[in-house]
């Protein structure tokens, strides 16, 4: 169940990243339509968009990284899936809490935001599941 967790993050953080450098590459005129006036250039909103999505595709690699090294039943493959999980589930948290104090401020937006915590609960949950699960094998001498 830790492995699947772990592919299904993969492919969610590579395809947001993916999704992320198309629009800073392709969008950045839509983008800067639906933001309010900026003291900044649509280069620089396109600059700092695709950042962030190289941010996620590193975040997706490291998933594929610690899948390979698990695949092959690789010690440090565990101890960084541990690291990983116990990093993104304090994360995704985080980001839950946010989105719900966000959503106590902002009325008009509270259904999208309560939707985005509940994600971001649900990711957490996962992440930290697979944190324990990995960090289980690590101690019970299943993995190599």
């Amino acid at each position: 169940m830790a492995r699947t967790i772990l592919l299904v993050g993969t492919i969610a953080w590579l395809a947001a990243g993916g999704a992320g450098a198309l629009v800073a590459v392709l969008g950045i005129d839509r983008v800067m339509a639906l933001l309010p006036p900026l003291a900044i250039d649509a280069d620089a909103v396109g600059g700092a968009l695709l950042t962030v999505a190289l941010v996620l595709v590193a975040v997706g690699g490291a998933h594929l990284a610690v899948l390979a090294g698990l695949r092959r039943d690789l010690r440090w493959a565990s101890s960084a899936g541990v690291l990983l999980g116990a990093v993104l589930a304090a994360i995704c948290i985080a980001l839950a809490a946010a989105a719900l104090a966000s959503a106590s401020r902002e009325a008009s937006l509270a259904w999208i935001l309560v939707l985005a915590a509940a994600g971001a609960a649900l990711a957490g949950i996962g992440y930290g599941f697979v944190a324990v699960r990995l960090a289980r094998e690590l101690t019970s001498g299943s993995a190599s």
